[in-house]
Protein backbone atom coordinates (compact mmCIF):
# COMPACT_ATOMS: atom_id res chain seq x y z
CA UNK A 1 0.00 0.00 0.00
CA UNK A 2 1.10 3.15 -0.72
CA UNK A 3 1.72 6.15 2.33
CA UNK A 4 -1.31 7.72 1.04
CA UNK A 5 -3.23 4.61 1.29
CA UNK A 6 -1.64 3.83 4.62
CA UNK A 7 -2.52 7.47 6.04
CA UNK A 8 -6.20 7.40 4.16
CA UNK A 9 -7.45 4.34 4.67
CA UNK A 10 -8.99 3.58 7.73
CA UNK A 11 -10.53 5.32 9.44
CA UNK A 12 -13.39 5.38 12.55
CA UNK A 13 -12.17 6.32 15.70
CA UNK A 14 -13.06 3.20 18.34
CA UNK A 15 -12.99 2.56 21.96
CA UNK A 16 -9.24 2.84 23.50
CA UNK A 17 -8.22 -0.47 23.82
CA UNK A 18 -3.84 0.41 24.84
CA UNK A 19 -2.06 3.51 25.74
CA UNK A 20 1.15 3.59 27.74
CA UNK A 21 -0.73 1.70 30.42
CA UNK A 22 -2.95 -1.26 30.04
CA UNK A 23 -6.36 -0.65 29.75
CA UNK A 24 -9.52 -2.38 29.04
CA UNK A 25 -9.32 -6.34 28.23
CA UNK A 26 -5.73 -5.88 29.05
CA UNK A 27 -6.35 -5.01 32.73
CA UNK A 28 -8.78 -8.51 32.70
CA UNK A 29 -6.30 -10.47 30.61
CA UNK A 30 -5.62 -13.31 33.03
CA UNK A 31 -9.75 -13.41 32.95
CA UNK A 32 -10.25 -13.23 28.83
CA UNK A 33 -12.03 -11.07 26.78
CA UNK A 34 -14.47 -11.48 24.01
CA UNK A 35 -15.64 -14.88 25.80
CA UNK A 36 -17.60 -16.03 28.38
CA UNK A 37 -15.04 -15.15 31.66
CA UNK A 38 -14.18 -18.68 34.29
CA UNK A 39 -15.45 -18.28 37.89
CA UNK A 40 -13.05 -15.81 39.66
CA UNK A 41 -12.52 -15.83 43.35
CA UNK A 42 -12.73 -13.01 45.60
CA UNK A 43 -9.25 -12.17 45.62
CA UNK A 44 -9.06 -12.32 41.26
CA UNK A 45 -12.13 -9.42 41.60
CA UNK A 46 -10.56 -7.05 44.41
CA UNK A 47 -7.37 -7.23 41.96
CA UNK A 48 -9.52 -6.68 39.22
CA UNK A 49 -11.66 -3.33 40.82
CA UNK A 50 -8.37 -1.69 41.80
CA UNK A 51 -6.97 -2.19 38.17
CA UNK A 52 -10.53 -0.19 37.10
CA UNK A 53 -9.82 2.24 39.86
CA UNK A 54 -6.22 2.81 39.10
CA UNK A 55 -7.12 3.03 35.14
CA UNK A 56 -9.93 5.58 35.89
CA UNK A 57 -7.23 8.12 38.37
CA UNK A 58 -4.80 7.75 35.57
CA UNK A 59 -7.20 8.86 33.29
CA UNK A 60 -7.99 12.32 35.24
CA UNK A 61 -4.07 12.14 35.33
CA UNK A 62 -4.58 11.69 39.43
CA UNK A 63 -0.92 9.86 39.34
CA UNK A 64 -0.35 9.73 43.20
CA UNK A 65 -3.64 7.65 43.79
CA UNK A 66 -3.10 5.12 40.09
CA UNK A 67 0.28 4.76 41.76
CA UNK A 68 -1.63 3.38 45.47
CA UNK A 69 -4.05 1.31 43.64
CA UNK A 70 -1.65 -0.30 41.38
CA UNK A 71 0.41 -0.91 44.14
CA UNK A 72 -2.17 -2.82 46.13
CA UNK A 73 -3.21 -4.54 42.95
CA UNK A 74 -0.03 -5.72 42.28
CA UNK A 75 -0.33 -6.56 46.46
CA UNK A 76 -2.85 -8.42 45.78
CA UNK A 77 -1.88 -10.50 42.77
CA UNK A 78 1.46 -11.43 44.56
CA UNK A 79 -0.75 -13.17 47.44
CA UNK A 80 -2.14 -15.93 44.58
CA UNK A 81 0.70 -16.00 42.80
CA UNK A 82 -1.26 -14.95 39.91
CA UNK A 83 1.52 -14.07 37.34
CA UNK A 84 0.25 -12.81 34.54
CA UNK A 85 -2.01 -10.00 36.79
CA UNK A 86 2.03 -9.23 38.37
CA UNK A 87 3.10 -8.51 35.61
CA UNK A 88 0.21 -6.39 34.24
CA UNK A 89 0.67 -4.05 37.30
CA UNK A 90 4.65 -4.13 37.31
CA UNK A 91 3.61 -2.52 33.81
CA UNK A 92 1.52 -0.25 34.65
CA UNK A 93 3.13 0.79 38.28
CA UNK A 94 6.22 1.50 35.98
CA UNK A 95 4.24 3.45 33.13
CA UNK A 96 3.02 5.44 36.01
CA UNK A 97 6.32 6.63 37.43
CA UNK A 98 7.52 7.04 33.55
CA UNK A 99 4.67 9.82 33.38
CA UNK A 100 6.13 10.99 37.09
CA UNK A 101 9.66 11.31 35.94
CA UNK A 102 10.53 8.95 38.38
CA UNK A 103 12.92 6.90 35.73
CA UNK A 104 14.42 5.24 38.35
CA UNK A 105 11.34 3.32 40.06
CA UNK A 106 9.90 3.06 36.16
CA UNK A 107 13.40 0.61 35.14
CA UNK A 108 13.24 -1.10 38.28
CA UNK A 109 9.23 -2.32 37.96
CA UNK A 110 9.80 -3.30 34.50
CA UNK A 111 13.19 -5.14 34.94
CA UNK A 112 11.71 -7.83 37.67
CA UNK A 113 9.23 -8.46 34.57
CA UNK A 114 12.61 -9.50 32.55
CA UNK A 115 15.21 -10.46 35.32
CA UNK A 116 16.44 -14.38 35.46
CA UNK A 117 13.61 -15.30 33.09
CA UNK A 118 10.23 -13.72 32.00
CA UNK A 119 7.75 -13.81 34.84
CA UNK A 120 4.57 -14.43 32.26
CA UNK A 121 5.01 -16.46 29.12
CA UNK A 122 2.34 -13.91 27.48
CA UNK A 123 3.32 -11.93 24.33
CA UNK A 124 1.32 -9.25 24.48
CA UNK A 125 2.48 -8.73 27.82
CA UNK A 126 6.52 -9.41 27.00
CA UNK A 127 6.14 -6.87 24.16
CA UNK A 128 4.21 -4.20 26.47
CA UNK A 129 6.76 -4.27 29.08
CA UNK A 130 9.17 -3.96 26.65
CA UNK A 131 7.89 -1.09 24.82
CA UNK A 132 7.67 0.40 28.42
CA UNK A 133 11.50 0.08 28.61
CA UNK A 134 11.75 1.37 25.33
CA UNK A 135 9.88 4.26 26.08
CA UNK A 136 11.93 5.25 29.26
CA UNK A 137 14.85 4.56 27.33
CA UNK A 138 13.80 6.92 24.92
CA UNK A 139 12.80 9.43 27.79
CA UNK A 140 16.74 9.62 28.41
CA UNK A 141 17.54 10.25 24.97
CA UNK A 142 19.44 6.56 25.04
CA UNK A 143 17.57 6.09 21.59
CA UNK A 144 19.91 3.15 20.03
CA UNK A 145 19.05 1.07 23.44
CA UNK A 146 15.16 2.55 22.76
CA UNK A 147 15.31 0.92 19.47
CA UNK A 148 16.70 -1.95 20.75
CA UNK A 149 13.71 -2.47 22.89
CA UNK A 150 11.32 -1.79 20.78
CA UNK A 151 13.05 -4.70 18.37
CA UNK A 152 12.63 -6.78 21.23
CA UNK A 153 9.37 -6.11 22.00
CA UNK A 154 8.02 -6.66 17.90
CA UNK A 155 9.72 -9.65 18.13
CA UNK A 156 7.65 -11.32 21.08
CA UNK A 157 4.91 -10.59 18.08
CA UNK A 158 6.47 -11.90 15.65
CA UNK A 159 3.44 -14.58 13.91
CA UNK A 160 1.22 -13.79 16.20
CA UNK A 161 -1.27 -11.48 16.86
CA UNK A 162 0.00 -9.13 19.40
CA UNK A 163 -2.09 -5.62 20.19
CA UNK A 164 1.10 -3.58 21.08
CA UNK A 165 2.37 -3.96 17.45
CA UNK A 166 0.64 -0.32 16.45
CA UNK A 167 2.18 1.63 19.01
CA UNK A 168 5.54 -0.36 18.83
CA UNK A 169 5.51 1.31 15.38
CA UNK A 170 4.69 4.39 16.71
CA UNK A 171 7.32 4.56 18.89
CA UNK A 172 10.01 3.44 15.84
CA UNK A 173 8.44 6.43 14.37
CA UNK A 174 9.59 8.58 17.14
CA UNK A 175 12.34 7.68 17.33
CA UNK A 176 13.17 8.56 13.70
CA UNK A 177 11.82 12.05 13.84
CA UNK A 178 14.03 12.04 17.16
CA UNK A 179 17.34 11.15 15.16
CA UNK A 180 16.09 13.41 12.34
CA UNK A 181 15.05 10.44 9.77
CA UNK A 182 11.46 11.80 8.92
CA UNK A 183 11.14 9.39 5.73
CA UNK A 184 11.63 6.25 7.84
CA UNK A 185 8.72 8.07 10.28
CA UNK A 186 6.49 8.56 7.80
CA UNK A 187 7.03 4.66 7.34
CA UNK A 188 6.67 3.59 10.58
CA UNK A 189 3.76 5.75 11.17
CA UNK A 190 1.65 4.64 8.14
CA UNK A 191 2.13 1.05 9.30
CA UNK A 192 1.22 1.70 12.93
CA UNK A 193 -1.97 3.40 11.53
CA UNK A 194 -2.35 0.33 9.53
CA UNK A 195 -2.13 -2.01 12.80
CA UNK A 196 -3.82 0.21 15.53
CA UNK A 197 -6.76 0.32 13.18
CA UNK A 198 -6.65 -3.28 12.65
CA UNK A 199 -6.75 -3.51 16.29
CA UNK A 200 -9.27 -0.23 16.61
CA UNK A 201 -7.09 1.09 19.07
CA UNK A 202 -8.02 5.21 18.41
CA UNK A 203 -6.04 6.52 21.08
CA UNK A 204 -2.92 4.77 18.85
CA UNK A 205 -4.34 6.05 15.98
CA UNK A 206 -4.61 9.50 16.52
CA UNK A 207 -0.80 9.26 17.93
CA UNK A 208 0.02 7.42 14.25
CA UNK A 209 -1.65 10.34 12.58
CA UNK A 210 0.21 13.29 15.11
CA UNK A 211 3.53 11.36 13.97
CA UNK A 212 3.32 11.25 10.24
CA UNK A 213 2.29 15.20 10.69
CA UNK A 214 4.99 15.86 12.38
CA UNK A 215 6.85 14.18 9.68
CA UNK A 216 5.06 16.10 7.01
CA UNK A 217 6.06 18.82 7.69
CA UNK A 218 9.88 18.42 8.33
CA UNK A 219 9.55 17.28 5.05
CA UNK A 220 7.83 20.39 3.71
CA UNK A 221 4.00 19.09 3.64
CA UNK A 222 2.64 21.96 6.17
CA UNK A 223 -1.10 21.86 4.66
CA UNK A 224 -1.09 17.75 4.59
CA UNK A 225 0.64 17.91 8.07
CA UNK A 226 -2.05 20.29 9.58
CA UNK A 227 -5.04 18.40 8.05
CA UNK A 228 -3.84 14.72 10.07
CA UNK A 229 -3.14 16.85 13.06
CA UNK A 230 -7.01 18.25 12.57
CA UNK A 231 -8.16 14.74 12.67
CA UNK A 232 -6.04 13.28 15.39
CA UNK A 233 -7.63 16.41 17.50
CA UNK A 234 -11.05 15.12 16.40
CA UNK A 235 -10.25 11.65 17.89
CA UNK A 236 -8.66 12.97 20.81
CA UNK A 237 -11.53 15.44 21.91
CA UNK A 238 -14.40 12.54 21.18
CA UNK A 239 -12.06 10.62 23.74
CA UNK A 240 -11.70 13.10 26.09
CA UNK A 241 -7.75 13.56 26.25
CA UNK A 242 -6.97 16.59 27.17
CA UNK A 243 -3.34 16.13 27.00
CA UNK A 244 -3.49 14.93 24.03
CA UNK A 245 -6.11 17.81 22.89
CA UNK A 246 -3.26 20.27 23.78
CA UNK A 247 -0.85 18.76 22.09
CA UNK A 248 -2.76 18.70 18.91
CA UNK A 249 -3.85 22.49 18.81
CA UNK A 250 -0.67 23.35 19.59
CA UNK A 251 0.73 21.10 16.69
CA UNK A 252 -1.69 22.75 14.62
CA UNK A 253 -0.66 26.27 15.64
CA UNK A 254 3.18 25.57 15.18
CA UNK A 255 2.44 24.61 11.35
CA UNK A 256 0.07 27.87 10.76
CA UNK A 257 3.01 29.66 12.43
CA UNK A 258 5.32 27.94 10.30
CA UNK A 259 2.72 29.19 7.53
CA UNK A 260 3.07 33.04 8.56
CA UNK A 261 -0.49 32.68 9.30
CA UNK A 262 -0.04 34.39 12.68
CA UNK A 263 -3.30 35.44 13.48
CA UNK A 264 -4.87 31.85 12.86
CA UNK A 265 -1.41 30.13 15.02
CA UNK A 266 -2.55 32.50 18.10
CA UNK A 267 -5.74 31.31 17.50
CA UNK A 268 -5.24 27.86 18.34
CA UNK A 269 -2.30 28.74 20.87
CA UNK A 270 -4.99 30.26 23.08
CA UNK A 271 -7.27 27.29 22.61
CA UNK A 272 -4.26 25.25 23.30
CA UNK A 273 -2.95 27.41 26.77
CA UNK A 274 -6.75 27.65 27.76
CA UNK A 275 -7.26 24.43 27.64
CA UNK A 276 -3.72 23.65 29.26
CA UNK A 277 -4.89 25.75 32.19
CA UNK A 278 -8.28 23.70 32.66
CA UNK A 279 -5.81 21.01 33.29
CA UNK A 280 -3.44 21.90 35.45
CA UNK A 281 -0.50 20.80 33.02
CA UNK A 282 1.95 23.77 34.10
CA UNK A 283 4.79 22.89 31.57
CA UNK A 284 2.40 23.30 28.55
CA UNK A 285 0.99 26.63 29.95
CA UNK A 286 4.80 27.66 30.25
CA UNK A 287 5.85 26.30 26.74
CA UNK A 288 2.39 27.65 24.86
CA UNK A 289 2.65 31.52 26.58
CA UNK A 290 6.07 31.86 25.28
CA UNK A 291 5.34 30.75 21.65
CA UNK A 292 2.21 33.39 22.45
CA UNK A 293 4.70 35.60 23.26
CA UNK A 294 6.91 35.02 20.40
CA UNK A 295 3.75 35.73 17.81
CA UNK A 296 2.78 38.98 19.92
CA UNK A 297 6.59 40.70 19.52
CA UNK A 298 6.61 39.29 15.63
CA UNK A 299 2.60 41.26 15.14
CA UNK A 300 3.68 44.51 16.58
CA UNK A 301 6.64 44.76 14.61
Amino acid sequence: MNERGKVEGRRKPLSTAFRLMVTGCWLLFSVGCGSAPPQLSDTHLKAVELNRKAEAAFRKADYKQALGLYSEALRTDRSIENLDGIAINLINIAAVSRETGDKVNAHKYIDEIFNSSPMTQNPSLLAEAAFVKASICADESRYALSSEWADRALSYCRDKECGPEGKLCNLKARLSLLTGDPASALSYGGTGLELNSKYEDSEEIANSLRLIAAAKASKGDKEGARKLYEEALAIDKAAGLSRKVIIDLAGIGDILAAQGRNEDALHYYQRALSAAGSAGTEQAVKDLSAKIGVLNKKQKQ
